[in-house]
C-alpha cells in the first residue's frame, strides 16, 4: 500500500507555530482517505484534539477496513468524539473524512467543516452540512453528518462554513437543491 501523509511534522513547525487545522491524506492503489481536523482556537488543546481526531481516522485506513456506508463514518467521528474527550490534553475540533474509491465520495463532518464537489464554474453540490454552533469533537456531544455515495465529477473543495458566510453558500445550496442530492441525516 502506497501512502502519503501531508501533515507537518512538530519537529519542523517554527516554535511560534500557532496553527490548529490537520490534514492526513492516504492513498493506495484503489482509494485515497482524506481526513481534516480544525481546532476551535490555536491553543495547544486545540491542536492536540485535531491531530488526535486526524490520527484516529488515518488509523482506520491503515486497518485495511474501510466503512462502505456513510453511517458507519458517522459512528467513526463519534467513536474520536469520546477519545478526544478522554484525552485531558485535547480541546475540540471540527473534522471531515472523506473516502475516493472509484470515482465516488463518501464520507461524515461535524463542527463547521464544509465539503463539495465543484462542477462547472459557478456550479457546485454540497456533501457536508457544516454547523457553526453545532458541539464538536472533544465535547462528548458531537453530531457528526453523514454524506455519499456522490459520483465525483468535478473537484473536491473543503473549507470551514464560517468563512463562507450565507451569501457564499446560496449558490452551493441552490446547486445541491436541483441536483436533488441531500446531505444525509444525522443517523443516515
Amino acid at each position: 500500500m502506497k501512502s502519503a501523509k501531508l501533515e507537518i511534522n512538530p519537529s519542523q513547525r517554527p516554535s511560534h507555530d500557532t496553527s490548529h487545522d490537520r490534514l492526513c491524506v492516504l492513498r493506495d492503489a484503489h482509494r485515497t482517505l482524506i481526513a481534516l481536523a480544525d481546532g476551535v482556537d490555536s491553543r495547544e488543546a486545540a491542536q492536540a484534539a485535531a491531530a488526535r481526531t486526524v490520527t484516529e481516522l488515518a488509523r482506520c485506513f491503515c486497518s485495511g477496513v474501510l466503512p462502505h456506508d456513510p453511517r458507519d463514518w458517522v459512528m467513526i467521528l463519534e467513536g474520536s468524539d469520546h477519545a478526544v474527550l478522554g484525552d485531558p490534553d485535547a480541546g475540540e475540533t471540527s473534522a471531515l473524512v472523506m473516502l475516493v474509491q472509484q470515482g465516488v465520495v463518501m464520507g461524515a463532518s461535524v463542527g463547521e467543516s464544509l465539503a463539495y464537489v465543484a462542477l462547472a464554474p459557478g456550479e457546485a453540490q454540497l456533501l457536508s452540512v457544516g454547523e457553526q454552533n453545532a458541539p464538536r469533537i472533544g465535547t462528548g456531544l458531537a453530531t457528526p453528518f453523514g454524506f455519499g455515495s456522490v459520483q465525483l465529477d468535478g473537484k473536491l473543495i473543503t473549507r470551514r462554513a464560517a468563512r463562507l458566510g450565507a451569501r457564499g453558500l446560496a449558490p452551493i445550496a441552490a446547486s445541491r437543491r436541483l441536483q436533488g442530492r441531500e446531505p444525509l441525516g444525522q443517523y443516515g
